[in-house]
């Protein structure tokens, strides 16, 4: 069955296992742009807990495939040291870090090319072409399983296994973190990981 899902800015955990275990995924490419949304937020586990990361956006236009990054404020580097210090000690971290830092400093102009390129990497680093399609016109019934209203602040039915996590002995383990999480930790276990997830 094919998936509708929103675009998201390295995507949680669970919009990652949608994905992996559809027929394809569609991306919803004319909705409006949500704020506090994953369109342009990721979570990850730091050493004193939850942080959420925002990609700053100029409001100019609603639609989500013309949303501006905006740089006035330098977040790229804060989003930078903030990965840096929450998985330098993870296991995946040498190999895969050099992927993320490469893309963050490639200065989108839009938050769609952002985020088109951090489920790119997602996919690279699986071998599977996630995203088979975007939507040509928005419908409030698809006949696919819609999923665009995945958000950080509702919660999923998907059950989380633990996994090894960096600062899991000082904070709990953390379910449903950006998958760079899973990515850093897990390598290539993660395929398992999100093929399994029910």
């Amino acid at each position: 069955m094919l998936v509708l899902l929103s675009t998201a800015y390295f995507p949680p955990i669970a919009w990652m296992a949608y994905a992996v275990q559809s027929n394809g995924a569609v991306l919803e490419a004319n909705e409006h742009f949500q704020k506090q949304s994953y369109r342009s937020r990721m979570h990850i586990a730091g050493p004193n807990g939850i942080q959420r990361l925002s990609v700053p956006v100029e409001r100019k236009s609603k639609e989500i495939k013309s949303i501006r990054i905006s740089y006035s404020e330098n977040w790229i580097k804060d989003h930078i040291k903030a990965i840096e210090s929450a998985y330098a000690n993870a296991p995946y971290f040498e190999v895969l870090y050099p992927d993320v830092k490469t893309l963050l400093n490639q200065r989108f102009e839009t938050l769609w090319e952002l985020n088109a390129a951090s489920i790119a990497l997602f996919s690279q680093w699986l071998e599977l072409d996630l995203l088979k399609r975007e939507t040509s016109e928005y419908a409030v019934v698809t006949g696919m399983k819609d999923l665009r209203g995945i958000h950080p602040k509702t919660q999923t039915d998907m059950n989380f296994p633990s996994y090894g996590q960096v600062f899991q002995h000082k904070i709990g383990f953390q379910n449903n973190l950006s998958a760079l999480d899973l990515f850093f930790n897990l390598g290539r276990s993660s395929w398992d990981y999100l093929k399994t997830l029910k």
